[in-house]
């Protein structure tokens, strides 16, 4: 009786064939899936192997592109070193080969093409219809061309991007892991500002050019594709990054108001920079706050974000101390580029005249004393001088 059961449980080998396939398929490099799977990521972040034959691998559509960086970018959120270090190796020998890739986008022509004489096509059978109808339909027409290759731009414009972005993460890793920990990627003691404002405006740099996804992201949802999938899986991932990195900038920031007017003069003018760019910052992130309904599946799961808040009584009292920090710098600076002013005219004159008086010293003179200056005052206004200038004059004449 169990013999004959195995018989009929026994699947056919083409059954067999197609479970085994479906076994060994990743979502990563399947064209059937518009998604990644996130069981197909751990297992490659795992099997260092397959994790090199997916960095070797040359995407043929965008939305293999987009699965392939999607997976690169959750491994190098991910604990796991060795697929960090493997993605990093990778990126570092093979950047500018990768750079210099053209996407490619003769699909998205081909479809172009297609709506193209169809909407031809249609025209031409429909010429029972009115003039004033064509027209309308024609121009109906060319705007969903237009619409078409704007939203086919934007998608490729979005994967240059966020590829570029892969490639910033992997050149700044040790900003990028430190962030997650909510802390410096090197820890110093002497509490050196200089060194604290330089990891501050790098951190400041890698949001910056996260918040510029936001248009790419706002026209996607608004007109959706067949990447609009992972896209909004992409967008959860990019928002959570920007949440760690902005918390870690807002809880820096916040205590350095309590201690800034003990900073000096650069580190004052750094401080107050940074907190002008948070403001700009604050505004994009409310931005992508109020999108998560869109990418996000239960919007419940995207937290509250504590926002980077300044009283205004506060905003004002450093808004005049760093106005006088300004003016004191200035006048600093004034001094140390030796303006030459009357002073320092007359003491190079000064100069110059104490060495015309040791030439003249190297000379034998009689020394000034009130007598020799009477005697020579003498000869200078005696009548026996006075006559020789009249014969002078009379001699001329």
């Amino acid at each position: 009786m169990n013999f004959i059961k195995s018989l009929f449980s026994q699947s056919n080998p083409q059954q067999k064939k197609i479970a085994h396939k479906k076994a060994v398929e990743s979502s990563i490099l399947d064209t059937q899936f518009t998604q990644v799977r996130l069981q197909d990521i751990k297992i490659i972040s795992k099997d260092l192997k397959k994790l090199e034959e997916i960095l070797k691998y040359q995407p043929e559509t965008i939305n293999e592109q987009f699965k392939r960086c999607y997976s690169f970018h959750i491994i190098l959120s991910s604990d796991l070193l060795q697929s960090i270090e493997k993605i990093v190796q990778y990126f570092e020998n093979y950047q500018q080969n990768l750079c210099k890739q053209k996407f490619q986008i003769t699909q998205s022509k081909t479809l172009a093409t297609q709506n193209v004489n169809q909407t031809n096509i249609y025209t031409n059978e429909q010429q029972t219809f009115s003039i004033q109808y064509q027209n309308s339909m024609f121009l109906n027409v060319s705007d969903q061309i237009q619409l078409f290759e704007q939203i086919n731009q934007n998608e490729n414009g979005f994967m240059n991007i966020y590829f570029n972005y892969i490639q910033r993460i992997t050149q700044n890793n040790d900003i990028y892991t430190s962030c997650r920990f909510q802390q410096y990627p090197i820890q110093d003691d002497a509490h050196n500002r200089k060194l604290q404002f330089l990891w501050l405006f790098k951190i400041i740099n890698l949001l910056n050019f996260k918040l510029s996804f936001i248009p790419y992201f706002q026209l996607n949802f608004k007109h959706k594709t067949q990447n609009t999938l992972i896209i909004r899986d992409i967008a959860y991932l990019v928002y959570k990054d920007c949440l760690v990195e902005y918390s870690f900038l807002r809880n820096e920031i916040t205590d350095m108001l309590e201690s800034y007017s003990s900073f000096q003069i650069r580190e004052s003018l750094q401080f107050y920079e940074l907190i002008l760019i948070m403001k700009d910052v604050t505004y994009k992130m409310k931005i992508f706050y109020d999108m998560r309904s869109s990418f996000a599946l239960n919007s419940a799961s995207v937290r509250d974000v504590k926002w980077f808040t300044i009283e205004k009584k506060q905003m004002i009292e450093i808004d005049n101390y760093i106005s006088k920090i300004k003016l004191l710098n200035t006048s600093q600076f004034k001094k140390s580029l030796m303006v030459p002013t009357r002073n320092y005219v007359m003491q190079n004159l000064s100069k110059q005249s104490q060495d015309t008086n040791s030439l003249d010293n190297s000379f034998k003179k009689e020394p000034i004393t009130a007598k020799n200056k009477k005697k020579s005052n003498d000869l200078l206004y005696s009548p026996l001088k006075l006559n020789q200038y009249k014969g002078g004059e009379h001699s001329r004449q």
